[in-house]
């Protein structure tokens, strides 16, 4: 798991994250607020985001070589207050890789990698 500290508050980081996913042909599938879903049942917990988003491009290959990779797809980012600082996590692709048979994608892979971390570095400039 990565976790990187973003220096904007939960919801201007979600609306950089949203602007950047994009701007980058990102399909932005849902944003689930867990904790709106908390409170609805009066319970209480940090202000938390479900970014799920992907592009086919990148993702088909992987469950292409090994369909199992699809409960994994698509990509997710959380987003979490953290005692006033917003928190941004999210799986590398070759962590979630290392679970499938998908080793000759590793180029892809790393590739796929790095444009998440410069899309999370975009948002937090």
């Amino acid at each position: 798991m990565i976790i990187i500290k973003s220096p904007y508050q939960l919801n201007e980081t979600l609306g950089r994250l949203l602007k950047v996913l994009v701007e980058h042909d990102m399909t932005i599938f849902a944003i689930v607020d867990h904790s709106g879903g908390a409170a609805q049942f009066d319970l209480s917990m940090p202000d938390t985001k479900l970014i799920i988003f992907g592009n086919p491009k990148g993702g088909t290959d992987l469950m292409l070589t090994d369909p199992n990779f699809s409960i994994d797809l698509s990509l997710k980012i959380v987003l979490r207050n953290n005692n006033g600082e917003t928190e941004i996590f999210y799986q590398s692709i070759g962590e979630l890789a290392t679970r499938y048979n998908v080793s000759e994608l590793n180029e892809n892979i790393i590739k796929m990698d790095k444009n998440i971390e410069k899309l999370i570095n975009r948002v937090i400039e």
